[in-house]
Formats: structure tokens, sequence, C-alpha cells
């Protein structure tokens, strides 16, 4: 399928967004949201404990994140379709061996050797990489949207599903459908996902920005990127538990996140059109001052809190990663843009994996959440003002234009 050519350039390709997309949702979902399900008592968190689980999903974020550089240079060459593929068979195993785990070491190899590995290569970041090497910049922000608005209905499918699965057979069977899931999925993208590289050859070289250590804007928004990402990361994995833990109950608990999921539709595809028009840095940093406040929102008490923070964070959180895609994609697009976001990514991969763990502790040692919740309002709170940075060292290394 093909789409019109506004301003010339290749086709958009419907078939290949939408296959990219839907393998990118399956692929949140069962490795994702339905892990924060299993965090709770009634599935996992039964059998080990919140610091057990929490080092787990850390160190599955930690290792998919730290391979990005290694996958982010291969896909600069082979493209995106083996790579994928190879994901969807190691996330599958690893749900089939976290699913059948009884001990506490069981649960960490199953996520750091199996699971870890599938994420990097089947979430978004390599499915930003697909985009830029697949579309034109006149086409770059609707592929950006469809990517992450179809990738959104990983929650709302996911975590009702998956709470109602567990209620049904048991955490243990339920991993073993998402297994089924995920391997679908890479059916799919192999018949559908292009070989190689389309338009290789037209492509622009990768960019001259000598060692990116060097790039003052590069370390600024991976600073400002990482810490948002780190706190995102513990909000997700955690929130179910939290109110959980306040008197709520899951099922409830998992409706409202599915909305908050669906709220972030508008942000999702707003976002890279946004950004392409007005610049992407100072839509980042309202995104994070506004998800500090949503965070902010799970400290205070009564029955209000909860539905307070599902809406405002659904608001809000849905329009990072695309913007954050959008400006690296202006900064950094070209032959060399899968090592440039690869990089970026096994940076925030350490806060990704050492936060939600953190997270984790702290809640054991303290009893309660609050500790947490406190250590992540302050971090993006901080990642909104290291963005501002940012772009103004992006507006004095480039030429006048939208950051």
């Amino acid at each position: 399928m093909t789409g019109d050519r506004p301003g010339g350039g290749r086709p958009f390709r419907w078939s290949w967004i939408l296959a990219l997309s839907g393998g990118v949702a399956v692929a949140f979902g069962s490795m994702f949201y339905a892990l924060s399900v299993m965090l709770t008592d009634e599935a996992a968190g039964a059998e080990f404990s919140t610091t057990v689980l929490s080092l787990a999903y850390g160190g599955m974020v930690l290792v998919g994140g730290g391979l990005a550089f290694v996958i982010g240079r291969h896909a600069d060459r082979l493209g995106v379709r083996p790579l994928a593929a190879t994901g969807f068979v190691f996330g599958a195993a690893g749900l089939v061996a976290f699913g059948r785990a009884t001990q506490p070491w069981h649960v960490v190899a199953a996520s750091w050797l199996l699971m870890g590995p599938a994420g990097g290569l089947t979430y978004y970041e390599l499915a930003f990489v697909a985009v830029d090497q697949w579309f034109d910049a006149a086409h770059r922000a609707r592929a950006l949207a469809v990517l992450t608005l179809v990738g959104g209905l990983a929650g709302p499918l996911f975590l009702p599903g998956t709470e109602r699965l567990v209620a049904a057979i048991g955490w243990r069977d339920a991993t073993l459908v998402m297994a089924a899931l995920l391997l679908a999925a890479g059916v799919v993208d192999l018949a559908v996902l292009p070989p190689g590289i389309p338009g290789r050859e037209e492509r622009p070289p990768a960019p001259d920005t000598g060692p990116l250590w060097r790039d003052r804007r590069f370390v600024l928004f991976t600073l400002a990127m990482a810490l948002s990402f780190g706190a995102f990361q513990a909000v997700f994995f955690h929130r179910i538990a939290v109110f959980e833990e306040a008197g709520f109950a899951v099922a409830t608990v998992t409706v409202w996140a599915a909305a908050s999921s669906l709220l972030s539709f508008p942000g999702r595809y707003a976002g890279p059109y946004l950004a392409e028009r007005f610049g992407g840095i100072g839509i980042y940093a309202a995104a994070a001052l506004l998800s500090a406040g949503a965070v902010a929102v799970m400290l205070g008490s009564g029955t209000w809190r909860m539905p307070a923070h599902f809406v405002a964070f659904g608001l809000t959180f849905g329009a990072m990663l695309p913007i954050r895609a959008a400006v690296m994609a202006r900064w950094y697009t070209g032959t060399g843009y899968g090592r440039v976001m690869g990089t970026q990514w096994s940076v925030a991969a350490v806060a990704g994996a050492l936060f939600p763990a953190l997270a984790g502790v702290l809640r054991d040692r303290a009893g309660g959440y609050t500790p947490a919740l406190t250590l992540m309002v302050v971090l993006f709170a901080a990642a909104a003002t290291i963005a501002v940075v940012a772009g103004r060292a992006a507006r004095r290394a480039a030429p006048p234009g939208p950051d």
C-alpha cells in the first residue's frame, strides 16, 4: 500500500508502519505492561519479593538498553527486519522461562538474559531507526504518529487483559499466552517488513558531529532523556502496586491504567507534528514538568488521587518518546542515525534499570512508596530543566529554526 507524496520523495507505505507498530504494541504489552501486573500479590508478587522483581525488571531494561549501541550499528548496516524477528524469539523464550521460575535467580536470568535483549530488539528504539530509514522528511512525522498511536494500544489491551488472564488461568500460564503472541508478531514482521534498507542510496551521510561526548546538545539532551526515562520506568512498573498498597482493587487500577494509555493518544499523535512545526525541546520539557505533577498527586490521600494521577499522566507521557525521536532526527538524520540513537539509549538504559530497582528497594526499606515517589518528582523536574538547557545549546550549534 502506498500513500500520497507530499513534497515528493518515497511513498508512505502503510503496510510497513502498521506491521512495525503492531509488533511494538505486542512487545510492550507482553514484556512491559503485563509484567507490571505480575508485580502484584495476585500474580508473581505473591511468590517473589518486590525487590527481586524490581531488580529483574531493572536488569532487563539495562541489558536491552546497553545493547542499543550494538543494535543501532547493525540496523545501520542490515536494516530492521532480521533484528526485530530475533527479538520476538528471545522475548517468547524469556516469558516461558519467567513463567516456570521457582527461585529468585530464575526470574533474574529470564529477565536479564532473554527479555532484556528482546526489549532492545522490539521496543520503540529500533522502530525509530526504521522510521528514519524508511520514510523521508515529508512523511516522518506521520510515521512517528502512527507508530506511537498503534504502540499505545498496548496499555489499554494488555493491562486489563493480563489481569483477567491471570485471574482465569494463573500468572504462570498467562506468560505462555504472552509468549505465543510474541511469536505471532515475529511471523508478521518477517512477512511484511522490507528486507535491508529501502532507498539506502538516497540517505544522507552520517552527520559530522565528532565524538558525541563533545557535542553539548547531545550530552545534555541525553541526560534529560535518561532522567525522565528512568522515572517513567519506575512509575510504570510500580504504580499498580502503589495503588494496591493504598487499598485499591487491582482490577480497578488496571482499568484506570488502561484509560491512561488511551488518554495518551492525543499526545502520541500531535507530538511529532508539534515538534516538526515548533521544535520539540520546549514541548518535551513541559511534558516532563506535567509528569512530575502527575506523580506528586500519588503522594496525596483519598480516592481522588488514583483517577487524578492516571488522567494527568496519560495526557503527558505519550508525547515524550516520539518528540525525542523527532528532535534527534532533526539533529542527526543520516546513515549513522542508528549509532547515535543507540548510544543515547544505552546511556538512558542505566537510569531505566536503576530507578525501578531503586524504587523497589526504597519501598521495601521504608515500608511504603513515599520516598520513591518523591524521588521521581525530583527527577522529572530536573529532566525538564536540563532539556531547556540542551535546546539553548542546540540553537548555538545549528542554523536558526525550531530545535
